[in-house]
C-alpha cells in the first residue's frame, strides 16, 4: 500500500475504534470526512428510492460506520447487530401496512410476513449445512429438500413481493457463502447466525421495495 493511500486510510479511521492517525495524515482528516459523508449521502439517496426514509437513514448510518471502522470483524459485532435490528424494526413497521392477494383479518398480514421471513431465512441458513460446514455437520439432500420446501412456501402466499423478497434473500445467501463462510476464525454457529439474520432482513427489504411500486 502506497504511503499517501495509507495516510488516507488512517484519516478515514480517525476517532473510531480508538484509532489515532499519524500527524502526516492530519490534513486528510476533513477530506476523509467528506468522502464518508458523500458515501452516506449516496446510500441514503439510493435507499430512499426503494424504502421509507427511516430505513434509508439507517442504511446511510451503517455505510458511514462501515467505512470508518478500522476492523469490522474485531469486537465490533455488537455495533452491526444494533444496525441490523434498526433496519429490521423499520422494515417491519413499514410492512405493517402491506396488503396480500387475499383477505386477512387486521394485524395478521404482518404476522404472515414475519412467518415467511423467519422460515425462509432459517431454510437458507440450513442450506449452508449441505456444503459449507465440516462433513460431520452436513445435512442430507433429502432433509434439505424437505426443509427448503417448508421454509420457502410461506413466502409464495405473499404473491410477487414475497417472491422478490425470496430472490433478495437467496442472493444474500449466495453472497454469504462466498464471503462469511470463508472466514475460518468464525465458529460455524456464528456463520449460520449471520447468514440467517442477513437473509431475513433482505427478505423484508426485497418485499418492501416491491410493495412500494405495486
Amino acid at each position: 500500500m502506497s504511503t499517501p493511500w495509507r495516510l488516507f486510510v488512517a484519516a478515514l479511521h480517525f476517532g473510531t475504534g480508538g484509532s489515532v492517525p499519524p500527524r502526516a495524515a492530519a490534513r486528510l482528516v476533513p477530506l476523509a470526512g467528506i468522502v464518508i459523508g458523500a458515501a452516506g449521502a449516496g446510500v441514503y439517496w439510493l435507499g430512499a428510492q426503494l424504502w421509507p426514509t427511516s430505513i434509508a437513514v439507517v442504511l446511510a448510518m451503517l455505510a458511514t460506520v462501515s467505512i470508518a471502522m478500522p476492523d469490522a470483524s474485531a469486537g465490533n459485532g455488537g455495533i452491526y447487530r444494533v444496525f441490523l435490528l434498526l433496519i429490521k424494526y423499520n422494515a417491519l413497521m413499514a410492512l405493517s401496512s402491506a396488503k396480500v392477494p387475499f383477505a386477512l383479518p387486521e394485524y395478521l398480514t404482518l404476522g404472515l410476513i414475519m412467518v415467511a421471513g423467519q422460515a425462509a431465512s432459517r431454510a437458507l441458513a440450513l442450506s449452508a449445512m449441505a456444503t459449507d460446514v465440516p462433513a460431520e455437520l452436513r445435512v442430507t439432500a433429502g432433509d434439505l429438500t424437505v426443509a427448503m420446501i417448508i421454509g420457502l412456501a410461506p413466502a409464495a402466499l405473499l404473491g410477487i413481493p414475497g417472491l422478490i423478497g425470496l430472490a433478495a434473500a437467496i442472493a444474500m445467501r449466495l453472497a454469504q457463502s462466498a464471503h462469511v463462510f470463508q472466514i475460518r476464525t468464525l465458529e460455524v454457529a456464528a456463520r449460520l447466525d449471520i447468514t440467517r439474520q442477513l437473509t431475513e432482513i433482505c427478505f423484508y427489504l426485497g418485499a418492501l421495495a416491491t410493495w412500494k411500486y405495486i
